[in-house]
């Protein structure tokens, strides 16, 4: 019994321009790749943060929505949004 391929994925829906996007690199068959300028938030930009994930953003009335967690200097994490 053989590994049967994937199902070719289409996804539907109105292009998102404002949304930045980074070809994936060439000597790389990831299906996610990370953008090269990542960090994007450094993980000290606040004076308390011990590291900082953007877990999620989104395009949302022009400009952009996120979730955040940050972890202070005691390991203690807290979710936030932001825009």
């Amino acid at each position: 019994m053989g590994i049967k391929p994937a199902p070719s994925q289409t996804i539907v829906g109105s292009p998102l321009p404002n949304i930045p996007w980074q070809d994936r690199p060439a000597d790389s068959s990831a299906v996610v790749w990370r953008y090269s300028q990542n960090p994007v938030i450094p993980r000290n930009l606040l004076p308390r943060s011990n590291s900082i994930f953007n877990s999620a953003v989104v395009s949302y009335n022009g400009a952009f929505a996120g979730v955040f967690r940050a972890d202070d200097t005691r390991r203690i994490m807290d979710i936030h949004s932001g825009k």
